[in-house]
């Protein structure tokens, strides 16, 4: 049985004339399904998300051919409520609002929210460099270090979010290049 797909996220078209990998801007994970559908007028690829601009293929990836289409599950969503930021160069530390967060250190995440907009520009998918978790030592809170100048900023009030962010990748298996459709869906 065949379940309805939903557009969650327009992520555009990812297009190259050749056999070169192209990236598009990252994006925050809201499903972890993604649906590429690659166009009649090149040939296929592979298709997949990856941390930083320089990955090979991706953290993962799937082929899709030409005039054809697939879904991807590449990831779990990933947020906490940042209710602090302790303003640093070169680094940044949010404190959350809960102990269970499901950021790990490795990912990159992306702020939004933020009643001072500097920190939405500034935390714009970076990686987690540490993660302490609540303890007694640190007045049982949870925190999350990025690499991030901050230390110009006002000082940051109210709450913003932070979520896993990743960037969509295009590896054509030919010289022919491709062209792909890129969605984050949901099913039904």
């Amino acid at each position: 049985m065949t379940q309805p797909l939903k557009q969650v996220t327009d992520l555009g078209i990812l297009s190259s004339a050749n056999a070169t990998a192209v990236t598009g801007d990252s994006f925050i994970v809201k499903t972890g399904l993604l649906h590429g559908s690659a166009t009649a007028a090149k040939g296929g690829g592979l298709v997949g998300v990856c941390n930083t601009t320089t990955s090979a293929v991706g953290v993962s990836s799937i082929h899709v051919n030409k005039q054809d289409d697939k879904i991807l599950r590449y990831a779990h969503p990933a947020t906490s409520t940042v209710i602090a930021i302790t303003k640093g160069n070169p680094s940044t530390i949010l404190e959350v609002s809960t102990r269970d967060t499901k950021i790990v250190k490795g990912d990159f995440v992306t702020l939004t929210g933020s009643a001072v907009g500097g920190y939405n520009t500034a935390i714009k998918h970076l990686e987690v460099t540490a993660i302490n978790g609540s303890q007694r030592y640190n007045d049982y809170k949870t925190t999350i270090t990025v690499s991030a100048n901050t230390a110009s900023l006002a000082d940051f009030t109210g709450t913003a979010t932070l979520s896993k962010s990743v960037i969509p990748i295009l590896k054509p298996s030919s010289s022919s290049g491709c062209e792909l459709y890129i969605n984050e869906v949901q099913l039904g």
